[in-house]
């Protein structure tokens, strides 16, 4: 179902605007926290706990926020997103112990849950089918341009103005976007749903009764599982191999990850509607089978050019896996259910995102950097030649039954 709105692209571009304002608050202060704690004494690996304290705030979070984004609203929910990140970041200067840092990223964590379950709740709602990836990929690309924005501009501001400059900016933009938001972004779950339907709206019902084809949902949830994993657990050793064995600045390090989410932001903006032609699983395939070189890159370049020039690779395909996944959900959910949908996926990045740091903790000062990145590489691309598979598979269903309708 798709709610009627005035000017329904313009919202669309407007939220992408908002969660790229969003993506600056959230990656602005991150390539800050390698360099401070090794400034503390403590080793990289703890950045794994930092890492797993905001996922399991955001685990805790999400079944809660996706609930309220089906009953109070998309609207409520950004707000209390990103009113959550002008709060944590403004105040983490002011504490200079890792406990406290820590504590701070898991209510980060528990406070944002529901901010990408509604701007992709909201995204469904006013997208018309034919188009549904292509407006998706506007509204996700905003996370890739806050991916270029903010650690490049978060690194900069660490080596020229020390730690508690990009907590103070990041925290500005992020209220830039709150007012946005409450300005000029309307709500349409109210649409969306009957009163009768916003009530008694829990998580167990999407647990009891999760969208169908279950084989597909599955393959969605590892996906997104593996994604946010592989990144995670081989952080600290990306990290260690990276400012230590090649003498990286924070600088670079943040012109790298601002390099591929350049490339994911391009290629999620203008290229995001090919699954809309192709199917999402093709897109998905080829996306993972790109998405390896970022691994492959850290773990055995040493010219900084072609460091840049794998980054640019992995974000293509990065660009064409995320909104192809965001709409393959969305073609399987009910209007009704899509704030919860949503949470369950967060749910399930959360879960990578504290299994990830929990393995690093135990194997970053055990095994060598480059086989932990080659380890993920070659899981990643596995995972891409299992969705291959799968699409080639439903393509021959469709050919066998062509009234069959296409979800891939």
């Amino acid at each position: 179902m798709r709610v009627s709105v005035q000017r329904p692209f313009g919202i669309i571009v407007l939220l992408s605007v908002c969660v790229t304002l969003t993506f600056i608050g959230q990656t602005m202060p991150y390539p800050v926290l390698a360099p401070w704690l090794t400034a503390q004494g403590l080793s990289l690996g703890s950045l794994g706990w930092l890492s797993f304290a905001f996922s399991l705030g955001n685990l805790i979070g999400a079944p809660v926020a996706g609930g309220l984004v089906d009953r109070w609203g998309r609207r409520p929910m950004l707000l209390i997103g990103l009113m959550t990140i002008v709060v944590t970041n403004a105040v983490v200067p002011l504490f200079d112990s890792f406990e406290s840092i820590v504590v701070l990223r898991f209510l980060l964590g528990i406070g944002n849950a529901g901010t990408m379950p509604a701007a992709i709740a909201v995204a469904a709602d006013i997208s018309p089918e034919a188009h549904r990836a292509k407006w998706i990929g506007l509204v996700t690309g905003g996370i890739s341009v806050g991916l270029i924005i903010g650690p490049t501009v978060g690194g900069i501001l660490y080596d020229a103005l020390g730690f508690a400059a990009p907590f103070y900016v990041s925290a500005v933009t992020a209220f830039v976007a709150f007012v946005l938001v409450v300005v000029l972004v309307p709500e349409t779950r109210a649409a969306t749903l009957t009163r009768q339907e916003q009530v008694h709206i829990g998580m167990l019902d999407v647990l009891r009764n999760p969208p169908r084809p279950l084989a597909v949902l599955a393959l969605l949830l590892w996906v997104d599982f593996l994604w946010v994993f592989s990144w995670v657990a081989t952080e600290p050793a990306m990290l260690k191999h990276l400012y230590g064995d090649l003498a990286y600045t924070a600088t670079m390090f943040g012109t790298a990850v601002g390099v591929f989410g350049a490339a994911t932001a391009l290629v999620s903006m203008v290229a995001g509607g090919l699954s809309d032609r192709y199917g999402r699983f093709p897109m998905i395939a080829i996306g993972l089978l790109l998405n390896v070189s970022w691994y492959f890159g850290v773990a055995y370049v040493t010219d900084y050019p072609w460091m840049l020039a794998a980054s640019i690779i992995s974000g293509v395909g990065a660009g064409l896996v995320t909104p192809a996944l965001s709409a393959a959900y969305v073609d399987m959910t009910d209007p009704s259910h899509r704030g919860r949908v949503a949470a369950l996926k967060e749910m399930i990045i959360s879960i990578g995102g504290m299994g990830g740091p929990l393995f690093s903790v135990y194997m970053t000062e055990r095994v060598a950097p480059t086989q932990l990145l080659v380890a993920a590489a070659l899981l990643i691309a596995v995972t891409g030649l299992g969705a291959a598979g799968f699409a080639l598979k439903r393509r021959g269903i469709e050919q066998m039954h062509p009234s069959s309708p296409r979800k891939d």
